[in-house]
């Protein structure tokens, strides 16, 4: 097995990632894909491409993808308030998503509080090395949901995490998403403006939670998510 990623920048700002655990003879195709996306985005004409190729040779860690839930109408402050994520914290994150800052991964704020835990700045916590497997055939899903969904599951797997927000810094996608183990990957509609780079990704953790391992799991430990 090998891990194909893709990174794409304009003047070094964020455009465009993806990224797969796939089967050797697989790689020449998600290369040729991921190139595609990498100079073909909404978000602007990227002016480099980083594609990076690594052997995968420990075995992949199997977890089952949230349940979709998908209702017009969602209200995130009562989704926060039963999964132990207070307003305070809420609106720390929503601060960090509409700040002018490009964060590329994840910030992980206090669930209590808003502080936030992590210590790395603008790149945020990236959950890494991992693939998407669809079982359910007669169910297709379109790549970005398969890429969001992937990521909430690994995201909020660990017990400590309260729950998880994602806002898509991309400019003419509205929908995001609020993620918990225990009541799946809530849609939101119309979560900001449309033609706006406003946009990240929120991690609501107990105060407990040793961030070390939690990085090490969502950063170095090769997973398949299984829909």
């Amino acid at each position: 097995m090998f891990s194909v990623k893709m990174r794409a920048t304009q003047d070094n700002e964020h455009i465009s990632g993806a990224e797969t655990i796939c089967e050797e003879q697989d790689i020449e195709t998600a290369i040729q894909h991921f190139f595609r996306k990498g100079f073909n985005h909404q978000n602007g004409k990227s002016d480099f491409l980083n594609l990076k190729i690594e052997q995968v040779t420990e075995p992949l860690i199997q977890l089952s993808a949230l349940q979709i839930i998908d209702e017009k109408h969602v209200d995130l402050m009562k989704l926060c308030a039963e999964n132990g994520i207070t307003k305070q914290a809420l609106e720390r994150g929503l601060d960090y998503i509409h700040d002018d800052t490009r964060y590329t991964g994840a910030l992980i704020l206090s669930a209590q509080t808003g502080e936030r835990l992590d210590q790395t700045g603008k790149r945020g916590v990236r959950a890494t090395r991992f693939c998407f497997k669809n079982t359910q055939k007669h169910i297709q899903l379109k790549e970005r949901v398969q890429d969001s969904l992937s990521l909430a599951t690994i995201l909020t797997h660990h017990d400590a995490v309260q729950g998880e927000l994602c806002v898509s810094d991309d400019l003419h996608y509205t929908t995001g998403y609020f993620a918990t183990k225990s009541s799946g990957y809530h849609r939101l509609y119309k979560v900001k403006e449309d033609n706006s780079r406003a946009g990240g990704r929120i991690v609501f953790v107990e105060d407990s939670l040793n961030i070390e391992d939690y990085t090490e799991f969502l950063e170095s430990v090769p997973k398949q998510v299984n829909y």
